[in-house]
């Protein structure tokens, strides 16, 4: 009888302990991905979880096309005669981030979002922005992001 419970409670402390590991590596986002444009940059940040406390770090792929039109503008914020440049950029941008606690909180950049150059004083400002975008992350659903 004795050996049959020692048995037993080597059977349950053994699941304890698996169980719960088993359930700490599934990866999912916590925040975002989200998207923010600034002057002529596009960047996408995230935090995810679930990653278990075995893997150092992760590597992230941002991949996709961004469409933006732009113009030049005067230093006052005037627009400069002529028609605004319109173009579609290929997006290929990756990065490691390190895990720590079964989180990593990270972020890629695309810049810059317009080939315009202007010339003298002036600047370049981005109209408008259209995006089609994938993140993969080691473990993690491809997630797609549009905008």
């Amino acid at each position: 009888m004795r050996r049959i419970l020692l048995v037993l409670a080597a059977m349950l402390g053994t699941a304890a302990i698996a169980v719960p590991a088993a359930f700490a590596a599934s990866p999912h986002y916590v925040v975002g991905p989200n998207v923010t444009i600034s002057n002529n940059t596009l960047t996408v940040s995230w935090k995810a979880a679930g990653l278990g406390n075995t893997a150092e770090s992760v590597d992230f792929s941002l991949t996709g096309t961004v469409s933006v039109s732009a113009q030049c503008f005067t230093r006052n914020g005037n627009p400069v005669q002529g028609v605004p440049k319109s173009e579609t950029n290929d997006v290929n941008a990756t990065g490691t981030f390190d895990v720590r606690n079964g989180s990593v909180t990270g972020s890629l950049s695309v810049s810059p979002l317009s080939t315009l150059t202007c010339t003298g004083n002036q600047q370049v400002r981005i109209l408008s922005v259209s995006y089609d975008l994938v993140l993969n992350g080691d473990g993690l659903p491809p997630t797609s992001i549009s905008g």
